[in-house]
Parts: structure tokens; sequence; C-alpha cells
């Protein structure tokens, strides 16, 4: 039998795009009565809502069944997901898909996802393939990347969508814009981090998935297109920095972080001299001085207690799936290309001989 997947869609200010998403529903070649679209709305008041009861009126006959949650605020990326997340556990089914509202599915997105799903239970995340909206023959994400000192960062980006394999491929972690995940996975290793809030969420599960021995892959024929625009918005650094650092301290063991210690402080005195010339120094300094608080600790201590619960993979293998490069086109310049990349590579190589747990 088809399994059962409960597509969630967290709405904040997503009224304009509402017309390209649904579009791409009615066209989801996925049995219609075997898939649920769940809408979350974090933006009471704003005109989602409104949109998508409008565009749901438009399409009548042609959608999977809709349900609508209404938390009365914002509830942040990483909540606003489990609030409908759990709904789907509680209702047995075998997937849940994560997109956002400024995407689209084309007709395969889901069969396909749910397809590289089933050709192994170890696979506990497939991330489309996500195209740019604006031009559909260009990647957004073709699979993520994870640095080993915690930063993530779209692999492929402005890359030609012809020259990517047709073949599945196993990836450090995929975007939280289009990726199905396995329930039976994510209740052995939690949901999404509500602390996180946004940012860092999807980079921690696929930490989480792989230490408790899943695999992420993205798999090519399911494609998602994503009205992608690099944020500049400088309030989105707290939150990048803040959680880059709670999730490396989470899932590396002690001895890990231990001998990473140099290279973090490293990072974050050229990130500050960064944030300096960026205007973002306020963020920065906030994001350090949130590390500084006992509650910050005792969140830390038990994210590091569950994560000892179900870790299975040292992480002398997780640091075999990251990368020492930055290799992300909003983020190249001389000072990345030629003193940053090459002394994170060497710094990598030094880990990697090092760490044997």
């Amino acid at each position: 039998m088809t399994s059962c997947v409960d597509v969630i869609v967290v709405l904040y200010h997503s009224a304009p795009y509402l017309e390209a998403l649904f579009n791409g529903l009615a066209r989801t070649d996925y049995p219609r009565d075997r898939w649920t679209v769940h809408f979350v709305d974090n933006s009471p008041g704003d005109g989602s809502l409104a949109e998508v009861k409008k565009q749901q009126a438009r399409l009548a006959g042609s959608l999977p069944a809709i349900i609508i949650h209404e938390p009365g605020e914002n509830t942040g990326f990483s909540r606003g997901n489990n609030l409908a997340w759990r709904k789907s556990i509680e209702r047995g089914h075998e997937y849940v898909y994560l997109l956002n509202p400024d995407a689209e599915f084309e007709n395969q997105t889901l069969s396909a996802a749910v397809a590289a799903a089933e050709v192994d239970k170890n696979i506990g995340s497939v991330q489309s393939l996500l195209v740019l909206q604006q031009n559909p023959e260009e990647i957004n994400s073709s699979g993520n990347a994870i640095h080993f000192l915690g930063f993530g960062y779209c692999g492929g980006y402005h890359e030609q969508r012809k020259d990517v394999s047709s073949e599945t491929k196993l990836i450090a972690y995929g975007s939280g814009a289009g990726i199905l995940y396995r329930n039976s996975v994510m209740q052995e290793v939690g949901l999404l981090d509500e602390t996180l809030f946004m940012y860092h969420e999807d980079l921690d599960l696929g930490w989480r998935m792989m230490l408790a021995g899943y695999h992420n892959v993205m798999a090519p024929t399911s494609v998602v297109r994503h009205r992608y625009e690099f944020s500049r918005s400088i309030q989105k650094w707290y939150w990048m920095e803040r959680n880059r650092g709670a999730v490396v301290l989470k899932n590396y063991a002690w001895p890990t972080i231990i001998l990473l210690s140099p290279m973090l402080l490293v990072a974050d005195v050229a990130l500050l001299a960064f944030a300096v010339k960026g205007g973002w120094w306020r963020e920065k300094l906030r994001a350090m001085a949130w590390f500084f608080r006992l509650q910050t600790w005792i969140y830390i201590w038990r994210g590091r207690r569950d994560v000892a619960r179900i870790r299975k993979v040292p992480d002398s293998l997780i640091l075999s799936r990251f990368t020492p490069l930055i290799a992300y086109q909003e983020f190249e310049n001389d000072v990345v290309n030629k003193i940053a990349n090459p002394f994170w590579k060497l710094s990598f190589a030094w880990l990697k001989l090092i760490v044997r747990w």
C-alpha cells in the first residue's frame, strides 16, 4: 500500500507565494487519498490564512485534504513544524514532508522522494533537488554541506540542473525548504529543536540522524522550485551564530570539542571582525552573551544527554561527512578562498588524524 505523507507548510507573511505553492500541490501525482497538507499560521492576521482559503476554493477537487493549525503566535520554524508533525506521528503516517511557503512541487516531487526513502530503511531523510523558482534550470541546493565548525550552506548553488547526476546521493543534511522525513526515525531521534527557533534546526536534525546511524540523501528526480534569495537581514545573524554554537556543543563528543576549541576561538574572532565590518556586531555579541546564561548550559546538557542516548556513530565517521571548505558563492572572496579555506583545510586534516572516537 502507498505510504501516507503529511506535508507541512509554516506560514509567515506568505500570501504572495501561495498561488504558486497551490499550483504545485494540485499538479502532484501522488495518490490524493494518501497525503494531507497542514498549514500552520505563524503570522495571524497578515492575510496568509485568508489566501490559503482562497486558493483552496480555487482548486477545489484537485487537492488532497487540508488541515489548518492556528497557534495564535509566531512559534518559529521548529515549533510550527513540530505542532503538525506530532499529529502525523499520532495518526501513524509513515512520512512528513517539510515545504517552504515560497516553494512549489513539480508533479513527481512527492512520489520520487518516497520512492527514494523506501529503497533503504536506514534513510532518515530525502531532500528534493531544490531549483530556483526564478530560473528552474539553476540549482538552489543539491544537498547541504556542514563545515566542521558548524556552518551549513547550500551545495551546488547556482550550478546547472542538467549537470546533476540522476543518482540519489548521500549528503550531510537536507534543507528544510523541501525535505521528506521518515517518522519512525523521528520517534527515535526527536523532532526539530524548538530552542533553535529558526536557522540550523534542519542541520541539527540531520546531524542527529547521522549520529543515530541513519542516512540523509538527495533525490534528483524529486524537484522543488524554491523562490530563494540569500537573506542579508542583520537580525538573522544572531540566530545563525547562536544556533551554530549550540549545535556544535550539543552534538560533538567532549574530546572533539576540546580539540576544536582553538579553531572555534579563531573563527569567533574572525567573525566578530566580519560583523563589525558588516554592521551586525551587536547581533554577534548577543549570540556570544547567550552562552553566559545558566539556562543555556542546562539546555546544552539536556541536549547532550539526548544525543548520548541515540548515538551509534563515532565522531570520526561524522567528520568524514563534513567539509573544511566554505564553498558558497554568497561568501566567496579572496580572504575566504586564499586564507580561510586553506587554513581550515589544514586544520581539518589534523583533526581527522587525531579523532579516533
